[in-house]
């Protein structure tokens, strides 16, 4: 499919560890055929959070797309935590301490400050993995048109968009959301799949940035205004459950913030969508408004009673953080985020795949 006049988006929204679901998603449109050896089909590639990983390696892989989905199945079949953060005892205890003396002394005691939970210092080896200079190449060749990461630029409270495509596509600055055209690399995925709390904020260009769903309310407008007007939008969302009447705990107030950042905002815009496209009634623009036709898939089972079943496979010592927070369920959830191993990854990729036969029609 060419990327010359047309207007499809794939949109890869964030979840952490959840973010497997994705690929899995990918890897069953291939197998049912939807996807086929060839360019990207997707002139538009936007991603946030984990999301933005996807998006990237794939804008990389746009000469040969199915092998960009390939290659970032095999990662989540052999992701391990300690890929992703530090896991060792001095690590993870060092900077618990560091919070509890800053928390109970206010930082009377001295010390440097902690930035985030957990120490993400093995993540960039990772991300390395992806040829970043293919992405123009790529881009000069017709096989894309754009790859849009958000951000959050945290003294602002802005969403910053970085942007690298054609000169063509068009940029803003509105509505505490504008694009800064770059050539996107390392880090932008740092920045914008830094989890809130959990991963620490990142440089770039001298201002900080973290996850980019804190800002990023409305995650199918990057697509919408560089010109899509068909998307398909994968998710991390799952059916709601019934509510816990007890009274919560530190996790379950992490977790529902992460559930809040990172999941609550597709499903919402995709259902806004939705009602322009029926209020429009037919017609393809009216005014501002313009038809813009979406698929979204997302987890058809709840997430968090998978990663529960395999709490044991969380490295020890962040297992005693997660379960200190909270009591078993909003543990759960938040390992959910956090259970970067092949046998949870492999379920998601396998409830992806699932999930795409289910909707094949």
């Amino acid at each position: 499919m060419s990327c010359q006049g047309n207007g499809t988006a794939l949109v890869l929204s964030g979840g952490g560890a959840r973010g497997a679901y994705q690929v899995g998603v990918l890897m069953g449109l291939i197998e049912q055929g939807i996807l086929t050896h060839g360019p990207c089909p997707f002139p538009l590639l936007v991603g946030t959070s984990a999301g933005s990983i996807h998006a990237t390696a794939l804008a990389a892989y746009a000469d040969d797309f199915l092998q960009g989905i390939e290659e970032l199945n095999d990662v989540w079949s052999g992701l391990h935590a300690r890929h992703v953060f530090r896991t060792d005892f001095a690590s993870v205890c060092g900077l618990t301490f560091r919070w509890i003396r800053d928390l109970g002394f206010g930082g009377l005691l001295g010390g440097v400050a902690p930035k985030s939970l957990l120490d993400t210092s093995p993540l960039p080896r990772l991300l390395s993995r992806i040829p970043f200079s293919r992405i123009e190449h790529n881009i000069q060749a017709g096989h894309i048109a754009g790859l849009a990461v958000p951000a959050t630029e945290y003294f602002s409270n802005d969403s910053v968009i970085f942007l690298q495509g054609r000169e063509t596509l068009p940029t803003w600055s509105k509505q505490r959301a504008r694009v800064e055209r770059t050539s996107i690399g390392l880090p932008h995925l740092l920045a914008s799949s830094a989890i809130p709390m959990f991963f620490p904020t990142v440089e770039v260009n001298g201002s900080h940035f973290g996850d980019g769903c804190l800002r990023n309310t409305t995650p199918l407008g990057p697509a919408i205004r560089l010109g899509a007007d068909r998307i398909l939008a994968v998710g991390v969302h799952e059916p709601s459950g019934t509510a816990d009447r007890r009274p919560p705990m530190v996790a379950d107030v992490a977790s529902t913030i992460l559930d809040a950042i990172m999941m609550d905002a597709m499903e919402k815009d995709v259902a806004h969508c939705q009602r322009i496209n029926t209020n429009l009634n037919g017609h393809k623009a009216a005014g501002d408004f313009r038809n813009v036709d979406v698929l979204w898939l997302a987890p058809s089972r709840p997430i968090a009673p998978l990663a529960k079943e395999m709490m044991s496979r969380i490295p020890p010592q962040i297992r005693y953080l997660i379960h200190g927070l909270g009591g078993d369920q909003a543990a759960a959830e938040l390992a959910s985020y956090l259970l970067f191993h092949p046998d949870f990854c492999t379920l998601l990729l396998t409830l992806g795949r699932l999930d795409v036969l289910k909707r094949k029609d």
